[in-house]
């Protein structure tokens, strides 16, 4: 009885969450976001336009101008210690469809690419 409800809690939670991969120093990582099911007012981080994290690999030149151009996001903040880079979404793609898209055309240039959503942000 006990494996029964912990097996349907499993199931349960792997249908209220979305898939998004990411990568990290070069590796790729999925992550699972949680969604709220239908008819549950929630705070749903995946839909607003907030902004995204990318580090570029060692010894790879990239115009950032270019860059946020051909995406539409504007550069927030340079963390020049660790060569991270902070862009706000002004694209009409959600942050995760974003990153999605990012990362499967500059797959070899970037070092890292992530939401900059902070922690325990989900939906509520």
């Amino acid at each position: 009885m006990r494996r029964a409800i912990i097996l349907t809690i499993l199931i349960a939670s792997i249908t209220q969450a979305k898939i998004i991969t990411i990568i990290d120093n070069g590796i790729e990582r999925k992550i699972a976001i949680a969604t709220a099911p239908d008819g549950v007012s929630a705070r749903m981080v995946e839909k607003r336009q907030k902004s995204i994290i990318i580090a570029f690999k060692k010894g790879v030149n990239v115009d950032i101008e270019s860059f946020s151009q051909k995406y539409k996001i504007k550069l927030e903040k340079k963390l020049s210690s660790i060569n991270y880079y902070i862009f706000s979404n002004k694209s009409q793609l959600s942050d995760i469809e974003l990153i999605a898209k990012i990362s499967k055309e500059n797959k070899h240039s970037i070092k890292s690419i992530r939401p900059n959503w902070g922690f325990n942000n989900r939906p509520r």
